[in-house]
């Protein structure tokens, strides 16, 4: 997805010049079947961003140099702009903002005189403020150009232009003839950063990706956790700050702007923080950090696995009543070791302790199956005393079973006005799960505790909870989450034969 809205972005940014955009019923533009790009164009038309004119995309047609500031700088994102010594800039024209940042970035540079940025940008002068943006030019490639006009090519170009012509950037160009003056079309444009950038980070955040080709970094602060980046990653000028940690790219890290970069590996020292959106998060220097690396995630018919032969997997369910009756012998058969079964709730108004009305018939369908079982409460405590209450329910209701997974306390923040745990407190929070832990253990049970990425970094204190081993939830293709964790629940709408409703799927990881 996140490709698909960054060429969206370079397609709008395309048409900025006072054209009213009219998107197709069909997202069919009448002017791209057969042509060169239209697969490119064709797969980003229903993004509702990728938009044509009457019909038409107008894929040949020619930018101007102005255009070619606002696409590199609605991509970028500069920060800074320069002081208008250019005698040919309107001061309140459209693109003075564009022009005049992307010349503080040092990437349209003018004559020292004027900028001509109605002109039409050809093909030399679009590709050198394309290499400057990305820091392509930091890259060395020997190989020399092939075109038999090479040396029509303006030397100030020639070198930007060798480098991107190695690492395939401008493969629309053919191997006969580059014509460096040739007026840049839209789609040469688009396919250039197609080919450059096949992910952008546009938020900030902490992120786990496996990405095919390159990459690039426009957000304010970014931390990049176990990530696969099969080309270059481009720090785009824009970032503040980028944190890449224990990341495999098969590249270089391209460094656009004056951008704090800390690179670490699995012996460098931690820093001191990550984000988690725009929260900046103090490392909890006592926890475990999660090191499953996005190259050894595989999905396979609805399922995630994880490849690393180092870890063993297995993979499971959590049920409720809300999943009706299950055929548990099909369950078994379908690829899954364990299951995870709510034992029972308490209300979220009243307060009143609840046994989930499948309890029974999941227990016994799971144990008979064969399958590896534990159980969790969903709990709604708002102190101690409350967390212990539940624990015993647990521990009465499991005295006629023989579980070997563990009993887990499942705290959620339901986001109702009417929720007595409103605002609940994470010193009290914590405090409960302790409690419910310390009675389920006490029992001669092993406990867990479960819960997703924001009540675990804003509300618990996981410096606390190292005891016990953590589930996670967090519905995203790869874990994005620091911490370490034994169980990932990676998704609450997967299918299992022998199930008719939807269900959560998990993994387990043991090292």
């Amino acid at each position: 997805m996140a490709k698909k809205l960054f060429l969206g972005l370079i397609v709008a940014v395309l048409l900025i010049c006072g054209c009213s955009a009219a998107a197709l019923a069909d997202d069919v533009y009448a002017d791209t079947v057969g042509h060169w790009a239209e697969d490119a164009i064709s797969e980003w038309s229903g993004e509702d961003v990728l938009k044509g004119y009457n019909g038409n995309f107008r894929p040949d047609d020619s930018i101007t140099r102005a255009e070619m500031s606002a696409i590199l700088n609605r991509i970028m994102r500069y920060d800074e702009t320069a002081a208008n010594t250019f005698a040919d800039l309107d001061s309140n024209a459209w693109y003075i903002d564009d022009v005049l940042k992307a010349n503080a970035a040092g990437v349209m540079l003018g004559d020292g005189t004027n900028m001509r940025p109605l002109d039409p940008i050809i093909r030399e002068e679009a590709l050198v403020m394309i290499a400057r943006a990305f820091g392509i030019e930091q890259l060395v490639y020997g190989t020399s150009l092939p075109y038999i006009d090479a040396g029509d090519i303006s030397s100030w170009a020639m070198s930007a232009i060798t480098i991107m012509y190695g690492n395939n950037y401008i493969d629309w160009t053919g191997t006969e003839t580059f014509k460096p003056d040739t007026n840049i079309t839209r789609a040469e444009v688009v396919a250039t950063l197609d080919n450059i950038v096949d992910h952008m980070w546009r938020s900030s955040g902490l992120y786990c990706d496996y990405i095919e080709g390159g990459a690039l970094v426009s957000a304010d602060k970014v931390y990049l956790h176990n990530c696969y980046i099969g080309g270059n990653l481009v720090v785009g000028g824009g970032a503040e700050r980028v944190v890449v940690d224990n990341c495999v790219i098969n590249g270089s890290i391209l460094t656009a702007g004056d951008t704090e970069l800390v690179v670490l590996d699995q012996d460098s020292a931690p820093v001191s923080s990550f984000y988690f959106g725009d929260y900046e998060i103090p490392i909890l220097t006592n926890v475990a950090e999660n090191n499953l690396s996005a190259q050894y995630f595989a999905h396979e018919n609805g399922r995630t696995i994880y490849t690393d032969p180092a870890v063993t997997t297995r993979s499971g369910i959590d049920v409720s009543e809300w999943q009706g009756d299950i055929d548990w012998d099909r369950v078994a058969g379908d690829g899954i070791d364990f299951a995870i079964i709510r034992l029972g709730y308490r209300g979220y108004t009243e307060g009143l302790l609840n046994l989930d009305v499948q309890f029974f018939d999941n227990i016994e369908g799971a144990l008979d199956s064969g399958l590896d079982v534990g159980v969790y409460f969903f709990s709604q405590a708002i102190n101690e005393q409350e967390a212990i209450a539940e624990a015993q329910m647990c521990i009465e209701y499991l005295r006629n079973y023989d579980i070997n997974y563990p009993v887990v306390f499942d705290w959620e923040t339901v986001g109702s006005a009417s929720a007595r745990t409103n605002n609940m407190d994470g010193t009290v929070l914590t405090n409960c799960a302790i409690a419910f832990c310390e009675t389920i253990e006490d029992a001669g049970y092993d406990a867990m505790i479960y819960a997703n990425k924001d009540l675990s970094l804003r509300t618990l204190d996981l410096s606390r909870l190292t005891e016990y081993p953590f589930w996670f939830a967090g519905y995203t293709t790869y874990p994005e989450f620091y911490y370490g964790f034994d169980i990932w629940q990676y998704s609450s709408s997967g299918t299992v034969a022998g199930i008719r409703e939807l269900v959560d799927l998990n993994i387990e990881f043991i090292y």
